[in-house]
């Protein structure tokens, strides 16, 4: 299904819940009842942009076609990018972050993405990624609070 649905980065999601009664989002409360579910996303920072949404129109009449819900035939994803563990920089400060990286660009471990500054624009910190992955999302403002989410890296996995 989620081949189907078109999106070729596909996070493999281990973390939900197995008891119904603690589901606290929609795909968990189907899988733990037995339901097959994906959830998908597209866009950043709470924008919308017409390509994102035809995409997600897109994608959801495949998935039909692929359930036999419409005729037709879905088109799958050939070479999908399937991701694991997710890695969460915070920052350990308030601060400004500016990024050195994008989203989708591939990172490894240890590779300058990024830099603080105080609220004057000194340099306060370099910021370097933990693990080998892909970029999935940057913060949307650059400025931080202490604890706040800078960055997420997803590393790559074997499909499931």
């Amino acid at each position: 299904m989620v081949l189907a649905f078109g999106f070729d980065h596909i996070i493999i999601a281990t973390d939900r819940p197995t008891d119904p009664n603690d589901s606290r989002y929609l795909d968990s409360t189907a899988i733990t009842r037995g339901k097959a579910s994906i959830t998908v996303e597209a866009g950043r920072a709470s924008t919308t942009d017409a390509k994102d949404i035809d995409a997600l129109i897109s994608g959801s009449l495949d998935v039909m076609r692929y359930l036999k819900m419409l005729p037709g035939a879905a088109t799958p994803v050939e070479h999908p990018v399937w991701i694991g563990k997710i890695s969460i920089l915070t920052s350990d400060r308030d601060a400004v972050f500016y990024p050195l990286v994008a989203p989708q660009m591939y990172v490894q471990q240890s590779m300058r993405i990024g830099y603080l500054t105080d609220f004057f624009g000194t340099k306060v910190q370099d910021v370097t990624a933990p693990v080998s992955g892909i970029v999935l999302l940057i913060g949307a403002l650059p400025s931080l609070k202490k604890g706040d989410n800078i960055i997420y890296i997803g590393e790559i996995a074997n499909a499931p």
